[in-house]
C-alpha cells in the first residue's frame, strides 16, 4: 500500500493544534484551582463571616438582656408602669436577637454547639421570667433571691457558653484559610511545573516542525544554489519517496538535476566534436595560406602578402581557441588525461620564470621569485600541464599590472603538497566578478582596464587542470591593489578513473 499523504498545511496544523492543547492543559488546571480558592473564599464569606455575624449578635442580645434585667430589678416596686413597658420592650429586642442569631447558628455547621446554647438560652429566659413575674408580685426579696441564685448564674453560664462557639467558629476559618492557601500553592507549582512541561513539549514541536520544514527547504536551497555553479549532481539529501510537497519538490529537483546533467553532458560531447571536427578544415585553411604566401602558386606581392599573414595569424588564434575548447570539453567530462611523472620543482619554477623575466625588465616590473627552504624536491604530476597553469597566472598578471609594478611568485610547502602564489599590483578583479573568473568565455572587465582581447578559457582550463590533480586554485583582488591567485597542489595526484 502507498503511505498516508500527509500535506504540509496538515502537519503545520496538527502542530499548532498540538501546541494549543498543551498550552491550554496548565490553563485550565489553573482555572480549576482558582475555582476551589473561590469556593473556600465564598465559604469564607457565607458560612464563616454569617456565622460570626450570628455570634456577635447572640452576644449583644443576651448583654443587652442581662442589662435589662438588672435594670427591671433594680426598679423593683418604686418603678412606674411605663419603665417596666420599655424594659419588658427591650427584653423582647434582645430575646429575638439571640433567637435570631441561634437560628442563623444552627443552619450552618454549628448546629450542635448553638443547640447547646439554645437551652442555657431557654433556661435563663425562664428565670428571668420568674423573677420579673416576682418583681410585679411585690416579692422583692424572692426575686432578689431567685436573682442570686438562678438567674446571675445562668447569665454567666449564658455568656460563658459562646466562647466555644466562637472557638469552633474561629477554627473553621481557620481551616478554610489553609485549605484555600494549600490550593492556591498546589496550583502555583503544579501550574509552574504544567507550564515548563508545557515549554518543553512546545520546543519538542517546534523542534519537529523545523526539522521537518526548515531543513529540506535548506536542503532544496543548497542544491539549487549548487546547480546555479553548475553542479548539476548536488546531492541533496530529501528522500524522494517522501508522500508531501516536499517530497514532490525533491522528485521534481531530481528530475531536473538529471536532465540539466544530461543536457551539460550533451553540450561538452557537442563541444568536443564540433572543435574536432573544425581542427581538419583550420589545418586545411592553414595548409593552403602557406602555400599561397611561400609563393607555390604564383607570385605574391607584399599586400597579398600581408593579408595572408593576417589570415594565418586568424587561423593560428581560431586553433588554440579549439584546442582550449577541446581540453574544458575533456577535462569535464572526465576525460582530460594527465601525463603523470616527478617533477623536479627547481628546474620548473627557473624554466617556468625564465621567459617572463626578460618580459618584467623590459615592462620595468619587479619579478621577485622565493622557493621556501622547505619545499619538497619532487612533486608528481603533468608537468606541461601545470607549466600552462602558472604560465596563464603569470600572463594575466603581466597584461594587468602596469610599469613600475611588483610581481610576486612565492611557493612553499603546505599540507601533503606544495602551495604556490602569483601575487601582482595591477587593476584588481571587481568584487561582482571575482566569484565568476573561472566560468568559461568569462572576461573580467572594469574601468581601470578594458575587456582584453581573448577567449576567457584560460582560468577554466587552469582550474580544471588544478582540480584534476586534485588540488585547488583561488583568487583575492582589490580594485587597484592587485590579484592574489592561490595554487595547492598535493605532492602526488589521485588515481585518475578511466573516461
Amino acid at each position: 500500500h502507498p503511505p498516508t499523504r500527509m500535506s504540509l498545511r496538515q502537519r503545520i496544523v496538527l502542530t499548532l493544534l498540538g501546541i494549543a492543547i498543551i498550552l491550554v492543559i496548565p490553563a485550565a488546571y489553573g482555572l480549576l484551582a482558582l475555582q476551589q480558592v473561590h469556593s473556600a473564599v465564598h465559604t469564607l464569606q457565607g458560612r464563616d463571616v454569617e456565622a460570626i455575624n450570628a455570634l456577635s449578635d447572640v452576644r449583644n442580645g443576651v448583654e443587652a438582656a442581662n442589662d435589662a434585667q438588672v435594670r427591671y430589678s433594680a426598679l423593683g416596686g418604686i418603678g412606674e408602669a411605663q419603665d417596666f413597658a420599655a424594659l419588658e420592650q427591650r427584653l423582647d429586642s434582645a430575646s429575638n436577637a439571640v433567637a435570631g442569631g441561634l437560628a442563623t447558628l444552627s443552619r450552618g455547621a454549628y448546629r450542635r454547639s448553638s443547640a447547646r446554647v439554645a437551652a442555657l438560652w431557654d433556661t435563663t429566659r425562664t428565670f428571668a421570667q420568674q423573677e420579673r413575674t416576682l418583681i410585679r408580685a411585690g416579692d422583692r426579696d424572692g426575686a432578689a433571691a431567685l436573682r442570686r441564685q438562678a438567674v446571675t448564674p445562668a447569665f454567666q453560664r449564658m455568656a460563658a457558653s459562646l466562647e466555644p462557639v466562637g472557638v469552633e467558629i474561629d477554627r473553621q476559618t481557620e481551616r478554610e484559610v489553609q485549605r484555600a492557601e494549600g490550593v492556591a500553592r498546589r496550583s502555583a507549582s503544579t501550574t509552574l511545573a504544567a507550564l515548563a512541561a508545557a515549554l518543553v513539549l512546545t520546543l519538542v514541536l517546534g523542534t519537529w516542525l523545523t526539522r521537518t520544514l526548515l531543513r529540506p527547504v535548506g536542503e532544496l536551497r543548497r542544491g539549487m544554489a549548487n546547480v546555479a555553479e553548475g553542479d548539476f549532481a548536488p546531492n541533496v539529501r530529501i528522500p524522494v519517496e517522501r508522500p508531501d510537497e516536499l517530497g514532490d519538490l525533491a522528485r521534481s529537483f531530481d528530475t531536473m538535476t538529471t536532465r540539466l546533467l544530461e543536457l551539460d553532458r550533451l553540450k561538452a560531447e557537442f563541444v568536443s566534436v564540433a572543435s574536432h571536427e573544425i581542427k581538419t578544415p583550420l589545418s586545411v585553411i592553414r595548409g593552403y595560406v602557406t602555400l599561397l604566401a611561400d609563393g607555390i602558386y604564383g607570385p605574391v606581392n607584399d599586400r597579398q602578402k600581408t593579408t595572408l599573414e593576417a589570415v594565418n595569424a586568424q587561423t593560428d588564434r581560431l586553433t588554440r581557441l579549439v584546442h582550449r575548447l577541446l581540453d574544458v570539453s575533456r577535462f569535464e567530462a572526465g576525460g582530460g588525461r594527465l601525463e603523470l611523472r616527478d617533477i623536479d620543482l627547481a628546474a620548473f619554477f627557473r624554466e617556468l620564470t625564465s621567459g617572463f623575466q626578460v618580459l618584467a625588465g623590459q615592462n620595468g616590473i619587479e619579478f621577485p621569485v622565493r622557493l621556501a627552504d622547505d619545499l619538497p624536491a619532487t612533486i608528481h604530476g603533468d608537468e606541461d600541464r601545470l607549466n600552462e597553469v602558472l604560465g596563464n597566472l603569470l600572463s594575466n598578471a603581466f597584461k594587468f599590472t602596469t610599469q613600475g609594478g611588483t610581481i610576486r611568485v612565492d611557493a612553499q610547502r603546505c599540507d601533503g603538497g606544495i602551495c604556490v602564489e602569483v601575487e601582482d599590483t595591477g587593476v584588481g578583479i571587481p568584487p561582482d566578478q571575482l566569484p565568476r573568473i573561472f566560468e568559461k568565455f568569462y572576461q573580467v572587465d572594469n574601468e581601470a582596464q578594458p575587456r582584453s582581447v581573448g577567449s576567457g578559457l584560460g582560468l577554466a582550463i587552469s582550474r580544471e587542470i588544478v582540480e584534476a590533480h586534485g588540488g585547488t586554485i583561488t583568487a583575492e583582488s582589490q580594485v587597484g591593489r592587485g590579484t592574489r591567485f592561490s595554487v595547492f597542489l598535493p605532492e602526488r595526484p589521485p588515481v585518475q578513473k578511466a573516461a
